[in-house]
């Protein structure tokens, strides 16, 4: 539950007051410089009136609204014209968004982390009568092999009870945080993806009497 006081108040008012104010006096001494060269140029053409601070002020203005117009148009351009922002949707196009569109190196090292967990639970059975580590806990296993990509650490769900090599039984997958579409890895040692609903599908096969996941 968040909570405020009134020196965080303050505080956070004196900063963004002191940022506003630095911005002002930059800019009446940018309307200084801008009267200052105006009038310079006014004395050398004598078609050109001088104007005073009150009008140097209003150029300054107009001239900034101009460069935030123009800044936008260049940003939102940038945006547009990035490769790969557009896809084809049917005969429009639309703005890709990275949830509907993932990084192909994102999917590339989710699949390399489930593959190396593969290789050390593997690695293990081979020196314990073909058995996996009993839990994710302990020395068994390296532990960041267990949180995969996952940016807080989330640790891959995990079947003890599967065999290598047995079947096509679920050994360890994504958990939900991963998105609509998970990494799993099977017991016949192949890591693939698969969506969530079929991934419920697995699971509910594999919840049979006497299997654990840990």
């Amino acid at each position: 539950m968040p909570s405020f006081s009134i020196s965080d108040l303050t505080k956070s008012a004196a900063a963004r007051l002191d940022v506003v104010s630095f911005f002002i006096v930059i800019f009446l001494l940018c309307t200084w410089l801008t009267k200052w060269a105006w009038n310079v140029l006014a004395a050398s053409f004598p078609a050109i009136p001088r104007i005073g601070f009150k009008q140097a002020l209003a150029l300054m203005l107009v001239s900034s609204l101009f460069l935030y117009v123009v800044l936008t148009m260049i940003s939102g351009a940038r945006e547009l014209m990035t490769p790969g922002a557009w896809v084809k949707s049917g005969t429009t196009y639309q703005i890709a968004t990275p949830e509907r569109d993932p990084k192909p190196w994102l999917e590339t090292a989710r699949q390399g982390a489930l593959e190396r967990l593969r290789d050390a639970l593997w690695s293990f059975a081979m020196t314990h009568e073909g058995k996996l580590p009993p839990h994710r806990e302990g020395e068994h296993i390296d532990r960041t092999l267990w949180a995969g990509v996952h940016p807080q650490g989330e640790p891959y769900a995990y079947f003890p009870d599967a065999k290598p090599g047995d079947g096509n039984g679920i050994v360890a997958y994504e958990p939900e945080a991963y998105g609509p579409s998970r990494f799993v890895l099977t017991s016949d040692g192949v890591v693939s993806k698969v969506s969530a609903a079929d991934l419920q599908l697995k699971l509910r096969a594999m919840m049979q009497p006497g299997r654990s996941m840990k």
